[in-house]
């Protein structure tokens, strides 16, 4: 127990070094991060893709799957930016300050799912639940891909992941109703 008690408070030394070499008054950090998700501990890519659902929600309220998968796009795009450019001040390859790949990637399962809690809650969980056991091929783009396109393609192909399972879930006989 104690050598766990050790370990996390050098991640958390490791996570506080980062993000004081960061300046959330430069907008590409402040998008890379999240507004400010990816700096906090622990979990910054849980926070990440908890920060991004209000978006996500407001995409699926207002305008959709079209809408919620085209700004995902954008956002992946945009991320490849913003994400050399904070790799670059940090010295480092995905630094777990680097979130906007968990909120461009969470939008693409909530486009398969309906405005539900339920429906909401699982796509949410699901994202997670692949983004951090990393199946192959995620764990090979997370491990093999360095650069930006590493930062952004292994959260989206966890997203692909668990959208396929969301797709099939009523046909699996799970429902995204509360009754």
């Amino acid at each position: 127990m104690k050598k766990l008690g050790l370990r996390y408070k050098q991640k958390w030394e490791e996570h506080r070094l980062t993000v004081a070499k960061l300046s959330l008054k430069d907008p590409k950090i402040l998008i890379a991060t999240w507004f400010g998700c990816g700096t906090l501990f622990p979990g910054p890519g849980f926070w990440g893709t908890l920060g991004a659902m209000p978006l996500g929600i407001t995409l699926m309220v207002l305008g959709g799957p079209i809408w919620l998968l085209a700004t995902s796009v954008f956002l992946f795009i945009v991320g490849l930016y913003v994400s050399k450019y904070t790799e670059n001040i940090l010295k480092t390859h995905d630094s777990s300050t680097i979130v906007i790949d968990e909120a461009a990637a969470v939008l693409i399962p909530l486009a398969f799912v309906p405005i539900t809690p339920v429906g909401v809650l699982s796509a949410f969980i699901l994202f997670r639940i692949f983004d951090v056991i990393k199946p192959w091929p995620v764990s090979f783009a997370d491990k093999k891909m360095s650069g930006e396109w590493g930062v952004m393609i292994d959260d989206t192909i966890a997203a692909i992941y668990a959208s396929v399972i969301l797709w099939f879930w009523p046909d699996l006989g799970f429902s995204y109703f509360i009754s």
